[in-house]
């Protein structure tokens, strides 16, 4: 139930409250796979820097991870890397017909929840 709401409060995310210019305007929040492959690099940094801040916020990360947390900055590397494991999760197929049936249907903030909770990033205890 817990990993439910954890994917349902990601699919909401926005912080406004912890802005900087490197994470300013994700957009990618709800789209699909297909989007996220066609996005710009910073808006794909972007919409990582939310979901990882609004986990922080919402004190979903385990100690290991949130005790990082000081600044924006400390949260870039962690964005980066869930921008790296989102790129390989959706990395595209070489058939263009074959990516749309493939990616159509998978969302960014459900992959990222199941990410997140993938690498041991989120407590779900």
């Amino acid at each position: 139930m817990k990993a439910l709401f954890f994917a349902v409060l990601l699919s909401l995310a926005t912080v406004p409250a912890i802005a900087a210019e490197w994470y300013e305007n994700g957009s990618l929040h709800g789209e699909s796979a297909l989007v996220w492959q066609e996005a710009s690099d910073a808006n794909k940094l972007a919409t990582a820097g939310d979901l990882i801040a609004s986990s922080f916020q919402n004190d979903m990360l385990i100690p290991e991870i949130s005790s990082r947390i000081r600044s924006v900055d400390d949260i870039r590397p962690l964005a980066e890397e869930l921008v790296n494991q989102l790129d390989a999760a959706f990395e595209p197929e070489d058939d263009p017909s074959q990516n749309r049936q493939v990616y159509a249907n998978q969302k960014v903030n459900e992959t990222a929840a199941m990410l997140l909770i993938m690498m041991g990033w989120v407590d779900l205890g």
